[in-house]
């Protein structure tokens, strides 16, 4: 008989996973009121209800990162920083301080901040972030574990330059326009080592000649209208 020798805890995760899975499918910014109906009504108040740690901290950080993705893009950055504050105590569970999640949820405190043109808020959670990221490269770098040196290492390559682009942006917006130019190189450097696909690169390419231009740096124009996506 199927599920006959799953523990209790399991069975309640698998009740879970089952409500939780049409989120798998709508990922659209259009699916957002359905996305956080379903989150709201029905995830949430289950997760809450479990007697197992790992199975609550777990959904309740998949269904509030799903609700809070759809309140930054839904113009509700300010509610969507709150959700993503409150994570840090599911995180911690499940998927833990070691995931890559971790550093991400910084970045996406970032970029909610950036939304409400907090630009020093901002620079302090991504320079955080990027900090993370820092970390869980080098380790991945030096894991005996050949996926952790190559695939692993990569993807997280990606996501620290990503944050550099998003602080990036931070510094141009406050001023700091020479720490942007510093910071763009190097999200390009790990956007080119990485598995970052070409429009990603290309924005980066993009940031990078705005803030040429506006220091007037003929030599950083010249390098940055060099550069085409790989």
């Amino acid at each position: 008989m199927v599920g006959a020798h799953l523990t209790p805890e399991e069975v309640e995760d698998g009740k879970v996973n089952d409500a939780y899975q049409p989120l798998y499918h709508l990922k659209k910014p259009n699916d957002c009121p359905q996305i956080e109906k379903l989150c709201k009504t029905e995830i949430i108040p289950m997760a809450e209800r479990s007697k197992f740690e790992l199975t609550r901290n777990k959904f309740l950080y998949l269904a509030n990162r799903d609700v809070a993705i759809c309140e930054s893009r839904t113009g509700r950055p300010k509610e969507a920083e709150e959700r993503y504050q409150k994570m840090f105590d599911y995180i911690k569970v499940w998927p833990g301080t070691d995931d890559s999640d971790y550093p991400l949820n910084y970045r996406l405190i970032g970029e909610a901040r950036i939304m409400q043109m907090r630009w020093k808020d901002a620079e302090e959670s991504l320079e955080k972030s990027i900090a993370i990221f820092g970390e869980q490269i080098d380790r991945a770098l030096h894991s005996d574990s050949e996926f952790s040196r190559n695939e692993h290492s990569k993807n997280l390559k990606m996501s620290d330059a990503w944050a550099r682009n998003l602080l990036a942006l931070a510094y141009f917006r406050d001023g700091r326009e020479t720490e942007a130019m510093q910071t763009l190189e190097k999200a390009y450097q790990e956007a080119a080592e990485s598995s970052a696909d070409a429009p990603m690169i290309q924005q980066i390419i993009e940031a990078g000649r705005v803030v040429s231009d506006s220091l007037g740096d003929t030599t950083a124009q010249a390098k940055w209208d060099a550069r085409k996506p790989k």
